[in-house]
């Protein structure tokens, strides 16, 4: 059977509630990007990058400084599992599956619900940029382009 390409598509996260498990740099990335869309963000990790502590100091993110157990599935609408073990994002994205509750397996492309894009943004325009999960540097400088196009086209 042949792969598809993921769909894009916009989901409103306003009334959602997002669980991030990990607390590294590209979970950092990730709650960054999601504080611009989601107010009710959860990252549980046993230890956190500097910039989820900046985000849990202002109140824009819920922490719980542990490691991840199923039961913080409960009451949750989407999962980011972004922890440097293999074994566990593939646990947590099979829980998340049991649920029916819609993941992204930071380390594994062909375990994702969907991928988490580059965003370019400006105002009410928002670009979500992916590179089907295979080339994170392309989708990087693509993602920067956009955003530069935004800029120059919005500017007029």
């Amino acid at each position: 059977m042949a792969q598809y390409p993921f769909f894009p598509m916009f989901v409103d996260l306003s009334r959602r509630h997002v669980l991030v498990v990990g607390g590294g740099r590209i979970a950092a990335r990730r709650v960054h990007t999601l504080t611009q869309f989601c107010p009710s963000i959860t990252v549980v990790a046993p230890a956190i990058h500097p910039d989820i502590a900046a985000l849990t100091a202002e109140g824009r993110v819920q922490l719980s400084e542990r490691t991840w157990q199923a039961e913080d599935l409960e009451g949750i609408d989407l999962v980011l599992a972004c922890t440097d073990d293999k074994a566990l994002n593939a646990a947590i994205a099979g829980a998340c599956r049991a649920r029916s509750i819609p993941v992204n397996d930071a380390g594994d492309r062909r375990d994702c619900d969907f991928l988490f894009p580059g965003i370019a943004r400006r105002g009410a325009v928002v670009a979500g940029i992916t590179a089907g999960g295979e080339d994170h540097a392309l989708a990087r400088r693509a993602t920067e382009a956009i955003r530069e196009c935004l800029d120059d086209v919005l500017d007029q």
